[in-house]
């Protein structure tokens, strides 16, 4: 009986492969490639940021697992965004750090087990206001280097169906996970992490590298600290602070111990000529 289950179950995994792959074979991208940058979280989540009806910025998890785009009550009530009975809510605009723009973005407006769970135990090293889930994540296709801090995004001719199993307002939409959520943040009270984290947002500065290129800048987003204090691509960043910039990774990990709100003093090369330029980083991941 066991060894006739398993087959079944095989063959059903099989015919769903084969239906997915068909439909995959259909989807071409239809809109340009756009840099979306990210960081890893501590137990390799993939973090990005967001605003949602220009309101933020956001911090959220890339969730496969999730059917759609969460975000809490408090970050809806921020962004103007209004939930309907049924517990959803439209974003007027919903756009990725890197110009990513989602017009018309469905949201349920839910506190998750996972994103409770995540914050209870301080798990991400920042506050998580939100996952993005397969409505938002399948319209793209989105190759992602884990040597690099970004991904890239590109608009898919398909659009998925709407999400099901979300459609009952209020609570117990979860099928009894949301205990899960409230069982992890009652485990980090015993391990001495607070169920809301005190901590200092880590500081923004705007810029971006290509791989492999040392601490050459590849950009600067626009708008940001880095693109106010008027540097741009090619500058070369030699001193952070006082401290040498020896190589690319050693001046990214030495920009994320940054904290928002502070002065950053940078020492750049530029055609051959050393300045000094002062950022104030805005808030960050």
């Amino acid at each position: 009986m066991c060894g006739k289950r398993s087959a079944w179950s095989l063959l059903v995994f099989l015919v769903l492969l084969g239906a997915g792959s068909a439909v995959a074979l259909d989807r071409s991208p239809a809109g340009p490639a756009v840099d979306v940058p990210y960081r890893l979280t501590i137990p390799k989540h993939l973090m990005v940021r967001a605003r949602i009806n220009g309101k933020g910025p956001f911090n959220f998890i890339l969730d496969t697992g999730a059917p759609a785009l969460f975000f809490t009550e408090a970050v809806a009530k921020k962004a103007g965004v209004k939930q309907g009975t049924n517990g959803w809510g439209v974003c007027d605009s919903f756009e990725l750090e890197g110009g990513l723009l989602v017009a018309g973005a469905k949201a349920r407006i839910d506190t998750p087990f996972q994103l409770e769970g995540m914050n209870g135990m301080g798990l991400a090293g920042a506050e998580i206001h939100g996952l993005i889930g397969y409505n938002i994540l399948a319209q793209y296709r989105i190759t992602i280097d884990l040597d690099s801090d970004r991904m890239v995004w590109r608009k898919l001719e398909w659009e998925p169906k709407a999400p099901f199993g979300l459609t009952a307002a209020g609570g117990g939409s979860q099928g009894g996970l949301e205990m899960v959520g409230g069982m992890m943040k009652g485990l980090g009270g015993i391990l001495g992490r607070k169920a809301t984290p005190t901590m200092a947002g880590r500081g923004f500065a705007g810029v971006f590298f290509t791989p492999g290129k040392d601490a050459v800048l590849a950009g600067v987003f626009s708008g940001t600290p880095a693109d106010k204090a008027g540097l741009r691509a090619g500058d070369r960043i030699t001193h952070l602070g006082d401290t040498a910039v020896t190589s690319q990774q050693n001046l990214l990990e030495g920009m994320a111990l940054q904290q928002a709100g502070k002065s950053l003093l940078l020492k750049v090369q530029r055609d051959g000529v050393s300045r000094e330029v002062t950022l104030l980083l805005e808030g960050g991941l």
